[in-house]
């Protein structure tokens, strides 16, 4: 009777367990979907963005408005084919159009799901590492609030897919420790690799953690050879889809991803993996600026207490998390080298906030088993670690969003359409990464308005009209294309809205821009 009611209490909080991940998946996309669809474009989305679009149109992935010639750029002949990253973000974000419009919201849509992906393989984890969903449930949730999943799923940028393949190749891993060393295991988690590298340079990191995993394994040396062969194998297999496109375009190729990833990130990479330590200051202070003091804090706290409850467990399985988490941060420093990207921290951290689940689930625990004062004090304690991720988690952006739900200025594509249509359809349009995607697959003969030779500079090429965004704003466009304002669009005052200006050069007849709303009012 007492094994029947174990067993039926376990299946309870099985249920439970499932229930409230499921929660809290649907309360992330409910925070993040309004933002992912309505917002303006940013984050580099000026190039991760369009070329899902032109696969579907063209089968080449390529950034159509920026016809750089500079052989030294990281977007030599971008507008031909994009070889600055691997493609598989593109590739995954093309079949989208055929029933959705060619806008940054699409894209977008690619990373939200694997930051979906990335909150159900933390819970995965939990219960196959630490045997402890309630780890998972806390991890979970947390993670879905931290700045270190916000951006990277919410932008059209390939750090969160990446990122999500990372922890699923640690997943299959885990299944193949635990289920009698199968080979099937070590061949999905080198297909979970190569779709990393297909995906995103920074992969490297969990390349090399899962590569040695398999080889320093216990097991003779031809075991560990076979188990090295098979994984990297698979990886290199499917990495090599690429290889069609890169023979069809092999100069291109060279300079894009030389001049992009090869030669960015500092001196060679096995001299990062050999001696790390002058890009530390500089990374873990872009961490900090990324993730907010208080949520730096709360990870060092989870991998601090994660470190210490696996020195103390007689278990090895947890050890081997903890050697996860801080070679994850060891490697990501490596091979960022003096790169600023912020969005590779997605990867540890998810494995962080695993850690900080795991130690306050251990916590709660035995606060949860002393009298009603104590589960009071835990209960509050599971509120003030909640509370203490709003900050930065984009709640005021999401209130001004739906409290101005049906205003045209705090939607994107709408905004955007707005200015498309009160441009004349012959115009050259000169437009920043806000808007650019938009007036591009319009039609409209569009160029990046970016002013740095590195990546190109549109200040070579005549242009009709200038299109200007916040962002352009702060960095004096206009000035710099010598501009001369005829409309705005938008409150320039509302931070949480839309806005735009409108230039033309300074010898154009063009005096004034007649906007549509206004030709429709019969405003003259």
């Amino acid at each position: 009777m007492e094994d029947n009611n174990t067993i039926l209490s376990s299946k309870r909080e099985t249920y439970w367990y499932r229930w409230s991940l499921v929660v809290i998946i649907l309360l992330f996309l409910i925070w993040r979907v309004p933002l992912v669809m309505r917002e303006a474009g940013g984050q580099d989305e000026e190039w991760f963005a369009i070329p899902g679009y032109t696969i579907w149109q063209e089968g080449i992935p390529r950034v159509p408005f920026v016809p750089q010639r500079n052989r030294e750029s990281a977007f030599y002949n971008v507008d031909k084919a994009l070889f600055a990253l691997p493609p598989l973000f593109y590739y995954a974000s093309a079949p989208l159009y055929a029933v959705l419009p060619p806008t940054y919201s699409t894209t977008r849509l690619v990373s939200i799901t694997a930051g979906v992906g990335a909150l159900i393989l933390i819970y995965l984890l939990a219960w196959r590492i630490l045997k402890d969903p309630l780890a998972g449930v806390i991890g979970t949730g947390l993670f879905s609030l931290s700045r270190l999943l916000f951006f990277p799923a919410m932008i059209s940028r390939p750090d969160m897919l990446c990122g999500m393949w990372g922890l699923a190749a640690l997943w299959m891993m885990w299944r193949w420790y635990d289920n009698e060393k199968r080979y099937r295991d070590l061949i999905l988690a080198g297909i979970c690799l190569g779709l990393g590298m297909l995906t995103h340079p920074f992969a490297i990191v969990f390349c090399i953690q899962v590569g040695l995993w398999a080889v320093l394994t216990q097991g003779t040396w031809r075991e560990r050879f076979s188990r090295g062969a098979v994984i990297t194998g698979c990886a290199l297999a499917i990495f090599a889809l690429w290889l069609p496109l890169i023979f069809a375009y092999p100069e291109t190729f060279r300079l894009q991803f030389s001049n992009n990833v090869l030669d960015r990130s500092g001196p060679g990479l096995i001299t990062r993996l050999l001696f790390p330590w002058p890009y530390f200051p500089t990374q873990l202070g872009l961490l900090r600026e990324y993730a907010g003091t208080i949520q730096l804090t709360l990870m060092t706290g989870g991998l601090l207490a994660g470190t210490w409850l696996a020195w103390r467990s007689v278990d090895r399985r947890p050890r081997i998390l903890i050697y996860l988490s801080w070679s994850s941060i060891y490697l990501l420093i490596a091979c960022q080298g003096s790169h600023p990207t912020k969005g590779y921290w997605c990867y540890p951290g998810a494995l962080l906030f695993l850690c900080l689940g795991w130690g306050l689930s251990r916590l709660g625990r035995n606060f949860w088993e002393h009298s009603l004062t104590w589960r009071v004090a835990a209960v509050s304690g599971a509120l003030f670690f909640v509370a203490a991720m709003f900050p930065g988690s984009g709640i005021r952006t999401w209130v001004a969003h739906i409290q101005n739900w049906s205003n045209v200025n705090y939607s994107g594509p709408r905004f955007a359409q707005q200015i498309i249509d009160d441009i004349p359809p012959d115009a050259r349009v000169t437009v920043d990464r806000a808007f650019v995607y938009n007036f591009s697959a319009a039609g409209r003969k569009t160029l990046l308005s970016m002013m740095r030779e590195f990546y190109f500079d549109a200040r070579k090429f005549p242009y009709d009209y200038l299109v200007v965004s916040y962002d352009s704003q702060e960095r004096d466009t206009s000035q710099a294309f010598n501009g001369r304002l005829i409309a705005t669009y938008g409150d320039p005052h509302d931070p949480f809205s839309c806005y735009a200006e409108v230039y033309v050069p300074q010898d154009s007849p063009v005096q004034e821009l007649h906007k549509s709303r206004d030709k429709q009012l019969g405003i003259k």
